[in-house]
């Protein structure tokens, strides 16, 4: 069983796109597949397009609670899985303002099978990687935090090189992974509740023996509708809490330490 994890944060618009794309995606790679999505903080109508669209294939969506941030959305993500999934069972993530294209998933597929992988990222920064329409400012925010965190925390890919992208969304997971992180972690698996969760769940999942490789991405930002959600000094400042309890291996309570 493939599970698909879509962290929604008032995306009805992009929903409407990315939803018949990812099935009529799903029903060429004929796997079983379940879509997971979390909602916390939305206001907008996702769960009627969201409604209308589970008719043809099956759907859950968790409880919403009044939260915002996406390691926090990703963590309630993980833990539903964790509960109710296979070792076997693998996991799909990838964003749900259509800026992901559906038709990776396959090819994705069957390079992590083939090489028997633990992680896969779908990465900006190797190979003929394209990035359309991409703002300069976010290129050179997400390539530095990904240079620096090669030199602080490197993580090697099954070829032996360091893996470049470290905050991609686009990835595919091995549940039995994901579950040998959380009996190790507990609770802890995942502390970050911002967009730094994406470096912090890789680098966890490196101390593991983990199998990871990267493929090349086509992101095409243009596609998204509506502003980006990312708040940039708030993840600034999580990047360094992170970078420290990581380095120091300890926890650093998330609470009443975010600048407002």
């Amino acid at each position: 069983m493939i599970k698909i994890f879509l962290c929604c944060y008032n995306e009805a618009e992009n929903l409407k796109k990315l939803l018949p794309d990812l099935e009529r995606e799903m029903q060429l790679v004929k796997r079983d597949f379940e879509i997971f999505f979390c909602l916390d903080g939305s206001s907008d109508d996702s769960v009627a397009v969201i409604n209308n669209f589970s008719k043809s294939c099956k759907i859950k969506i968790l409880p919403q609670i009044n939260q915002r941030g996406l390691g926090l959305a990703y963590k309630r993500l993980f833990l539903e899985i964790i509960n109710n999934s296979t070792e076997d069972d693998l996991v799909i993530s990838l964003d749900a303002d259509s800026t992901h294209d559906c038709k990776q998933i396959s090819p994705m597929l069957a390079h992590f099978e083939k090489n028997s992988l633990d992680f896969l990222v779908a990465s900006r920064f190797c190979g003929n990687a394209v990035m359309a329409d991409f703002p300069l400012y976010r290129q050179a925010i997400s390539k530095g935090t990904s240079l620096l965190l090669q030199t602080l925390f490197a993580v090697k890919k099954i070829s032996g090189e360091r893996l470049q992208d470290y905050t991609s969304g686009y990835r595919i997971y091995r549940t039995k992974k994901i579950k040998e992180l959380f009996v190790k972690k507990k609770n802890d698996f995942i502390t970050e509740p911002e967009f730094t969760y994406t470096c912090e769940f890789v680098i966890k999942l490196s101390r593991i023996n983990s199998r990871f490789d990267e493929v090349a991405i086509s992101y095409d930002y243009g596609k998204k509708i509506g502003k980006s959600k990312l708040r940039i000094m708030r993840n600034f400042w999580r990047l360094l809490v992170m970078l420290i309890k990581l380095k120091l291996n300890k926890f650093i309570p998330t609470n009443n330490i975010l600048p407002k």
